[in-house]
């Protein structure tokens, strides 16, 4: 089950991955609609998964989050006691570049409700809280229309065009790269 609540939003929280947390990150890192987008073309067993929590997620070098919806989609309610629902993942990477990397991801069957909008907002939120950089970046390939309206609807501005950048879903794809500098996002 994942661990605590990290962060909160109205609908979705943001929770730290544990090593028990295997079997979620490897159903939505294997999954067809999932793994495709995010490039990741091979299969990854229990035991990949958990070398990856290992040396990604408990790395000093990025920050990995569950999204997670508890108590049937309402926010954590500690009382109740709700057992958390892991939807997707949340995480910035490379956090010693200027921009560091963004990425997100959620099961297909929670896609299209917003709550890949709230996650961000809240990570993003406390990204530039808690982290004093100049941006972040984002990554999507050319094809992946949702992808980019998320992006663009949080502020992000395409800057970049990485053409023919990788081979995905039978075809090369242009690695578009989107950016939001802090001034965009926090008042100071």
């Amino acid at each position: 089950m994942p661990g605590v609540v990290f962060e909160r939003g109205d609908r979705v929280t943001l929770r730290t991955i544990e090593r028990e947390d295997a079997e979620h990150l490897q159903q939505g890192r294997n999954h067809p609609d999932v793994a495709a987008p995010l490039g990741m073309p091979l299969p990854e067993n229990e035991s990949q998964v958990e070398e990856t929590i290992e040396e990604w997620v408990e790395g000093d070098d990025s920050v990995n989050l569950f999204v997670c919806l508890d108590g049937g989609g309402e926010a954590a309610d500690e009382e109740r006691g709700d057992d958390p629902t892991p939807v997707g993942m949340v995480n910035a990477m490379k956090l010693h570049w200027d921009r560091p990397l963004l990425s997100y991801w959620l099961l297909p069957e929670y896609q299209g409700d917003g709550y890949a909008t709230e996650a961000m907002t809240v990570f993003l939120d406390y990204f530039f809280d808690a982290h004093y950089r100049r941006g972040v970046q984002a990554r999507v390939f050319s094809h992946n229309d949702p992808s980019q309206r998320l992006l663009e609807r949080l502020g992000f501005e395409q800057e970049a065009a990485l053409r023919d950048h990788r081979f995905v879903e039978g075809a090369y794809r242009d690695e578009l790269v989107f950016g939001l500098l802090r001034e965009e996002w926090v008042d100071e």
